[in-house]
């Protein structure tokens, strides 16, 4: 009998426990149910994409940045960076060996083409032109007195002449290829020899035997030397590298400094082959310099090299920026944007207003003081603009600042309206 009841009592037991668990399942399930109703729409995106219209009246209006939109004109642009280099540098160097005696120069001068840069020790170079030139007195003393004895030498006119036609017949026939190139040199040199013999340079036959033509050469080098102890600047421009102080020896060919002409500077850019087929000399560039709080620059395009390198896809492109202040320094680094080609009447807006949900772009449209959730259709791209090919009208206020977290009709308050699109940005 006692074990009958022990039985009873623990089949009641089991049926108390599975009564429990069905209970906490109901009610684990109930709970469940009720959060996956709660955040069905957030976990689906539809409490987005149903565009609620309830938007409670008391919210504050969020602030917002916009643009109108109006069709342009909008350049396609090509991106590249490089570094920024004079439009023209060179090294000055020696021309001689030498000791600096003057120094006329600093870093960072401005000097004017022909301008004496350095002086070196000029001593020994005048020495020799005064050498040269007593030289010359005397052979142009012995010349004087070589003409004031000669007498009037005879030409034969007719033989001369005809040695003349000779020489210029051998000439055509040999650019026929009538004669070889001995038949000519013979001709040359008998023309050649009648002209000496006939008197018609007696002249400069007495000026080589007298050895004025040679004092005259010796001359022309000696002042050449003197000339070259003042190193000059052989275009305008700014002094940069120096390396040279006043007592140093200096040699030939020894580099003194660096000449830039930087009233104009370049930059030179790598552009990718689908680009640079687009890209013409004169076209519009843009180059941004970091250095300079990220001033923008226009310039253009100078050269377009017409090969490209077979490695990289790319070929060189040269873009002129002027530099009327020198604010522009030689090696800085540039954002270069180059115009491949204008789409014209375009609606464009800033990149930055178009949002993603749900894998669609939109924008929101101001109306009446409430953000419009519009979805559109997105074109080409350039630089921080995006055309955009439906979903907005000329005339429509687009939101491109303080619209990341709006809501559809949400209360928007307009702070600013800036230009749909410039030219330079």
């Amino acid at each position: 009998m006692n074990r009958g009841l022990s039985e009873t009592r623990e089949r009641t037991a089991g049926r108390r426990v599975r009564s429990w668990h069905v209970a906490a399942l109901v009610l684990v399930l109930a709970v469940g149910g009720l959060l996956l109703y709660a955040f069905w729409p957030v976990l689906t995106g539809r409490e987005e994409a149903t565009r609620p219209e309830d938007v409670q009246a008391s919210a504050p209006p969020v602030a917002v940045e916009a643009v109108v939109v109006q069709p342009v004109d909008f350049p396609l642009r090509a991106e590249a960076t490089g570094t920024l280099a004079p439009w023209r540098q060179t090294e000055i160097s020696a021309e001689i060996s030498g000791r600096v005696v003057e120094r006329r120069v600093e870093e960072g001068d401005r000097v004017a083409a022909g301008q004496v840069l350095v002086v070196l020790d000029d001593e020994e170079a005048r020495l020799a032109l005064a050498e040269a030139e007593a030289a010359l007195l005397k052979a142009r003393s012995e010349y004087a007195v070589q003409l004031s004895q000669s007498g009037t030498a005879g030409i034969d006119s007719t033989r001369l002449a005809e040695a003349r036609r000779a020489w210029q017949a051998a000439q055509e026939a040999y650019a026929r290829g009538e004669i070889d190139e001995a038949a000519l040199d013979a001709a040359r040199q008998r023309y050649e020899a009648l002209l000496l013999l006939s008197g018609a340079q007696r002249e400069a036959v007495r000026r080589v035997v007298t050895g004025l033509a040679e004092a005259e050469q010796r001359v022309a080098r000696a002042r050449l030397q003197l000339n070259r102890t003042r190193i000059r600047a052989p275009f305008a421009g700014r002094v940069a590298d120096l390396q040279v102080e006043v007592g140093r020896h200096v040699s030939p060919g020894q580099v003194l400094m660096r000449l830039l002409d930087d009233r104009r500077m370049k930059v030179e850019v790598d552009v990718l082959e689908a680009d640079l087929v687009h890209i013409r000399p004169s076209a519009a560039a843009w180059v941004r310099l970091p250095a300079l709080g990220d001033t923008v620059v226009a310039g253009v395009v100078h050269t377009v090299n017409p090969r490209i390198d077979p490695k990289t896809g790319a070929g060189r492109v040269t873009v002129a920026v002027p530099n009327p202040e020198g604010r522009l320094l030689a090696g800085m680094f540039a954002y270069v944007a180059l115009e491949t080609r204008t789409l014209p009447d375009r609606l464009v807006v800033p990149a930055e207003a178009v949002l993603v949900r749900q894998g669609r772009d939109l924008v929101f449209v101001i109306r009446n003081g409430r953000a419009q959730w519009t979805y559109v259709t997105t074109g080409p791209r350039s630089g921080d603009h995006v055309v955009l090919l439906d979903g907005v009208a000329p005339g429509d206020t687009v939101a491109v600042s303080g619209h990341h977290a709006l809501a559809h009709d949400a209360p928007v308050e307009v702070t600013a309206v800036h230009p749909t699109f410039e030219v330079n940005d």
